[in-house]
Parts: structure tokens; C-alpha cells; sequence
């Protein structure tokens, strides 16, 4: 037997249930874009989406436009971040092989060649050490 659950509890109560069951991390990585976003693609990281605010800051971060998803559903209904800093960019210093996203006024090490590879993270801008020292620490790339 089944049972609607919009006769026990009110249609929005129910689906902010059913919102709070998805793992939206297992889209990190993931470059989606809706038909109804007017040409905006978003960044899925840590389980939300970050507006990517031009395609100059897309194209110094990704490899190319290849596999963008396009889900309407995603767009509509995963968490959002703040819009990635325009200008964004990957970036190693010449001491360290240490791989990281600058963006959001941070730098985001990025921990793996597998996860370069999930994110489709273009190869990095080699900069002074003191330079990427100087910039603060965020959250991993995960």
C-alpha cells in the first residue's frame, strides 16, 4: 500500500523533507547549467552551486566547455554559494607543488591530480611563493 504524503503533511513540508535527503556533494566537480539560467553555468562544489560570472573566468579555470550538465532540477533546487570571484584561476608556486583555485578572496588547495581531473580544473599559473602566502587559506576543493 502506498501512502501520498501530501495527505498527511502540506506539499511545501514534504518536499523540504525530501529536499533535506539528497547528498548534493555528489555533484562537486560538476559543471551544470539550466536551460532556463539565460547561458549562466554554475560550479558544483561542497555540495552547492557557485555562479561562474563570465566565460573569461571559466575559461582560466577549466579546461573547456565539455560535459557541462544540464539539469533545469539542479539549478532550481541545489544550495547556492556565492558566485566565484571574477578573474578566478589556478595557481602553483614556484617552490611548492601544492595545486590551488584562487578565488572568493581565498586560496583553495586543490588536494589531488584526481580531483583536478573531477573538476576539470585547467593547469596552474605559476606564481611568486610570497605571493600565494599572502593570500589566506580557505576550504579544501573537495
Amino acid at each position: 500500500m502506498t501512502v501520498d504524503i501530501s495527505e498527511k503533511m502540506g506539499a511545501d513540508t514534504a518536499q523540504a523533507l525530501l529536499a533535506g535527503t539528497i547528498n548534493w556533494k555528489q555533484y562537486d566537480g560538476s559543471r551544470i547549467a539550466s536551460n532556463a539560467s539565460g547561458g549562466a553555468v554554475y560550479l558544483a562544489m561542497w555540495g552547492q552551486l557557485f555562479a561562474i560570472p563570465d566565460a573569461a573566468t571559466f575559461n582560466t579555470v577549466f579546461n573547456n566547455w565539455n560535459d557541462i550538465i544540464v539539469s533545469d532540477y539542479l539549478v532550481a533546487e541545489m544550495p547556492r554559494g556565492p558566485a566565484l570571484s571574477s578573474g578566478s584561476f589556478t595557481a602553483v608556486s614556484v617552490t611548492s607543488p601544492a595545486q590551488y583555485l584562487v578565488t572568493l578572496g581565498k586560496k583553495l588547495w586543490i588536494p589531488d591530480p584526481a580531483t583536478v581531473t573531477r573538476f576539470n580544473f585547467r593547469g596552474p599559473v605559476t606564481i611568486p611563493h610570497l605571493a600565494l602566502d599572502y593570500i589566506p587559506t580557505g576550504a579544501n576543493v573537495s
